[in-house]
């Protein structure tokens, strides 16, 4: 038997009033990643003295986050008898809720004379001839410990207007906690203990600087394109000569 119409027209009034009165489904959570990068180098000179009979190119490095969430790496060990922490970055996401995930990222103890403790290779610098495009040094560094100490660009989406990270723990602790807020960064001035690269029995000549965050993209951000900065620059003796910047992060 075929309904009415006045009844069809009146459960579909009825529909309608049910579907708006219903609250909006709610928007699926998303990560809030990180993206690091690496600010303008600057303060590049050799250094003679440190190490007698040798040639040291030091500079000054400022590692960033300039993503939409912190950078934060946990690091654990399950007793003081052993020396290394196991990584875990954590991520936070839009509804405010946060998760860990593994990494292969290890933290030490000093190791450069600081009483702290370091993510292992989280940076790294190479030096590179320009005629050929050959390798020529690494940087000496391979622990950082990184909090927020330099404001950076302050005016990005969720950067805190003072430091959230600061330090990277004691000898003690079975866990530590380092990162870098949003808009925030980590300076290495140039110099600190192991911040350069050895150029002793180095030609005259041009060459490029590169300083990477992340060089093994152990850890989750919005890209990794943007990770590293470069500088071009003429080598003569003991003086050096910047001759070109590359990208600010």
């Amino acid at each position: 038997m075929k309904r009415p119409t006045a009844l069809i027209l009146a459960g579909v009034a009825a529909a309608a009033v049910l579907a708006l009165s219903r609250p909006p489904a709610a928007a699926a959570a998303t990560d809030r990643l990180p993206d690091l990068g690496m600010a303008r180098l600057r303060d590049l000179s050799i250094d003679t003295t440190t190490r007698p009979g040798r040639r040291l190119l030091r500079f000054t490095t400022i590692i960033v986050n300039i993503g939409a969430g912190p950078f934060e790496t946990i690091g654990r060990r399950s007793s003081t008898d052993t020396t290394q922490m196991t990584v875990a970055q954590r991520i936070r996401t839009s509804a405010g809720t946060s998760r860990e995930v593994s990494t292969p990222a290890v933290m030490f103890w000093a190791g450069d004379g600081h009483a702290h403790w370091h993510v292992r290779d989280v940076e790294a610098y190479r030096l590179i001839r320009l005629d050929n495009g050959r390798r020529v040094g690494t940087g000496a560094k391979h622990g950082f410990c990184y909090f927020d100490n330099t404001a950076y660009r302050l005016g990005l989406a969720g950067a805190p207007s003072a430091p959230v990270y600061g330090g990277c723990g004691r000898a003690g602790d079975l866990r530590v906690t380092t990162g870098l807020s949003v808009g925030w960064g980590d300076t290495y001035p140039a110099g600190i203990a192991f911040q350069w690269i050895d150029i002793t029995g180095l030609n005259s000549g041009r060459y490029r600087l590169r300083a990477i965050a992340d060089p093994a993209n152990w850890f989750a951000e919005t890209s990794n394109a943007n990770n590293s900065t470069w500088v071009d620059l003429k080598l003569t003796g003991s003086a050096v000569r910047v001759v070109a910047y590359g990208p600010d992060a």
